[in-house]
């Protein structure tokens, strides 16, 4: 498929579609599935989700039936037998396929025939290449506004130029990102060992991050060394997505070093996509789309899973308390003791000494300089706060505290994701009045050797 400007006009308003001589919809069943097949549409709602529209034979109008209306247990997993998966072949011969597609009773009847209406999450075409390239390709097509730090022209058809391309290599691949009125295209290339899907999906990941905001693809193609792999996804307008504070400025020509040095010790020290780290970042960015009173539980609760995650070493007991705690061991065997309370307190003896405690990482970063232990009192003060009721009539200076409170707890959620990933660069500092931009370098000699 051709991307050009005017393909991808249609797929940012929504009006997008592809016409289908055969559809395809068979159940998720190894014996005897239905199967509905005949001619139809695939297309892009008004809110941009993909629908699909098949009209095709009734066969077995009794199993049709009893499949389409029947009782689904509440509270439970919809199991795959009600899933159908899709093949559809379009006017040029292209195959488009997808899955986990539910056929609901949205459908219209007549006497020999049916409308069968479905809602796609995406459909994908892969195309089997002739001959091995020397390079991968990624390309993504973002629908929104956003801000990136631009350091290339592109030209107008006026004759003029402007500045809305961002072009670097970063982690032996070439990047560049061009910056559209209602749109951002990604295009990336790179050695195969460099680019491939996990990678791919990674770029992404930093880019949200950066962004703060979560940016859904519409489109993204991958060209890898023995096929071709395009996806065109729902994007739904309904999606929320309330920009969280960002890690660093991202607009300027020279916020590119930041820019590019976040995306290449992201891919470097990020092993697979889906990881705790940005599984932590997406899990705050989502609560911050209720309200931020919301997010505070979220943000606590992040920074102590990414203390978990990645600094155990550092919250585990130091060689005092070990030996404190064995030497009380020693003493309570010899005790008379009820065996109840003896197991209770041997329990909590053991726990001092098998488990980390995140609070106990986060005072040790702070002890080693990481930042001000200042900082570290704001997220347990929060943390106990954010596990209270609402207290509805506070006063403003009252809530302008706990708004401090919350943005200092950004603060030290990004310092945690720069130590993790190894960043150094510019950073926004939100524990401080009017968010000065800093530059976050820490003064460490053997830390690293700590984190996980």
């Amino acid at each position: 498929m051709n991307f050009n400007t005017d393909t991808i006009d249609k797929l940012i308003s929504n009006t997008f579609e592809i016409d289908c001589i055969e559809i395809i919809l068979t159940q998720n069943v190894d014996n005897d599935p239905i199967v509905y097949a005949g001619p139809g549409t695939i297309k892009q709602n008004e809110n941009g989700v993909l629908k699909l529209k098949l009209y095709c034979k009734i066969n077995d109008i009794k199993k049709e039936m009893y499949h389409m209306f029947k009782h689904h247990t509440p509270g439970k997993i919809i199991s795959d037998d009600n899933y159908f998966k899709l093949k559809a072949i379009d006017m040029s011969g292209v195959e488009w396929t997808s899955d986990n597609i539910r056929v609901t009773a949205d459908v219209f009847w007549a006497t020999s025939g049916r409308v069968i209406k479905a809602r796609l999450r995406e459909i994908e075409t892969v195309e089997e290449k002739s001959k091995k390239a020397d390079k991968n390709y990624l390309f993504v097509v973002l629908p929104g506004k956003y801000e990136i730090p631009c350091n290339a022209e592109v030209d107008l058809p006026n004759g003029g130029r402007r500045l809305s391309r961002s072009v670097f290599t970063t982690s032996n691949m070439e990047l560049d990102l061009n910056k559209y009125e209602n749109y951002l295209i990604i295009n990336v290339n790179s050695k195969p060992e460099h680019l491939n899907k996990d990678a791919s999906i990674k770029i992404l990941e930093a880019l949200n991050i950066i962004l703060g905001k979560v940016a859904p693809p519409v489109v993204i193609k991958y060209t890898l060394q023995e096929n071709s792999v395009l996806k065109i996804m729902s994007v739904p307008d309904s999606f929320s997505n309330k920009e969280f504070p960002a890690p660093f400025k991202h607009s300027a020509p020279e916020d590119i070093q930041s820019f590019s040095c976040f995306l290449e010790k992201y891919l470097m020290t990020v092993k697979n996509p889906y990881s705790d780290l940005y599984g932590f970042w997406h899990k705050v960015n989502r609560a911050w789309q209720a309200d931020i009173e919301n997010a505070s539980l979220s943000v606590g609760v992040a920074i102590e899973g990414l203390l978990s995650s990645y600094f155990r070493e550092l919250g585990l007991p130091d060689d005092e308390i070990t030996k404190q705690a064995h030497d009380a061991k020693e003493k309570l065997n010899g005790l008379e003791l009820g065996r109840r309370i003896k197991g209770r307190i041997l329990s909590s003896i053991n726990g001092v000494l098998n488990n980390s405690s995140p609070k106990g990482a986060l005072y040790n970063l702070a002890q080693n300089g990481v930042f001000n232990k200042s900082i570290a009192d704001q997220w347990v003060k929060l943390r106990n706060k954010s596990v209270h009721p609402d207290k509805l009539n506070e006063d403003p200076r009252a809530f302008q505290k706990y708004i401090d409170l919350i943005y200092s707890c950004i603060a030290l959620f990004y310092i945690l994701i720069f130590l993790i990933i190894k960043y150094e660069g510019k950073y926004l500092d939100y524990s401080e009045d009017g968010w000065p931009e800093k530059t976050f370098k820490p003064k460490l000699s053997d830390f690293y050797s700590h984190v996980n």
